[in-house]
């Protein structure tokens, strides 16, 4: 398709985008023109990411940003400094991930794959709201996983304190965040802010070892990358808002992803953890 305009003029953050899904998605859009924000944890291999992108898609506009997703104060100083350096935000693409086969807490206290996968992109979200709001129509694209649908929300095992699973914790990690970008998307109607949710596929990425899965059956980053890039920026995207999305259709969740009231009691908790309160909350 004809990508090499499409998106000029427009400014896309980009959570773990030096390497798998985040860095072909940073590549496919800056083909496309717009303006990309890295956000990567590792500035040396993000630094070489961002080269080899220039290079490869033609455009210059490709900034870095180093921050730690795991940790909150750390996403608090990357949204202000988006804040402080940028007027627009029209696309924030929540892609950072990891997965863990022993237990690990983040330097809150949380176990490391919650914090990754659903405490800061809430408080990343959160806190660029207001930018979001004012750029509208604008996204926010959230990075899930088919595998949510293996877990509940275990509101006395949230930290793996009681029991930790490699799958197990990290499809809860997973349904939180699913369940954040329905909640999101609830308190945002109107506000002409989307927010929908993938899963990108299972992928050969250095997220982690992943037992039992051979890579010959699983999709390339670049295939993964895919519907973050439809959903970032197809115009029949526009209006779109509060869908879960396989293979750039939308699909259905699991059943419990629904549960209004347990999405409710996690929203709550998500703000008491992240340390927002009703007054200064947004959305």
């Amino acid at each position: 398709m004809d990508t090499l305009a499409k998106m000029t003029g427009k400014i896309c953050l980009i959570t773990g985008a030096n390497s798998g899904i985040g860095y072909e998605t940073t590549k496919a859009l800056a083909k496309m023109g717009a303006h990309v924000v890295m956000v990567c944890r590792n500035e040396a291999k993000a630094k070489r990411a961002r080269q080899e992108i220039i290079l490869e898609s033609g455009n210059p506009d490709i900034d870095l940003l180093i921050a730690d997703m795991s940790s909150l104060e750390s996403v608090r100083s990357l949204a202000d400094s988006v804040i402080k350096n940028y007027s627009q935000l029209d696309v924030l693409i929540n892609n950072a991930g990891i997965m863990n086969s022993t237990r690990e807490l983040s330097v809150d206290g949380f176990e490391m794959q919650y914090a990754v996968h659903h405490l800061g992109p809430f408080l990343l979200t959160q806190l660029l709201l207001d930018l979001l709001k004012a750029s509208a129509p604008s996204r926010v694209i959230n990075l899930s996983s088919k595998l949510h649908s293996m877990a509940k929300i275990e509101f006395d095992n949230l930290q793996a304190e009681k029991k930790f699973g490699a799958f197990k914790t990290y499809s809860m990690s997973k349904l939180a965040h699913l369940m954040f970008s329905y909640s999101l998307a609830q308190r945002l109607e109107g506000s002409g802010v989307t927010v929908n949710a993938i899963h990108p596929g299972v992928i050969g990425s250095n997220l982690g070892s992943t037992p039992g899965l051979i890579k010959i059956f699983m999709k390339s980053p670049k295939r993964g990358a895919e519907t973050s890039v439809f959903l970032a920026s197809s115009p029949s995207m526009a209006k779109v808002t509060g869908k879960y999305f396989i293979d750039c259709k939308p699909a259905k969740s699991s059943k419990r992803s629904y549960d209004q009231e347990v999405a409710d009691k996690l929203w709550e908790l998500t703000l008491e953890q992240v340390g927002i309160n009703s007054e200064q909350l947004v959305a």
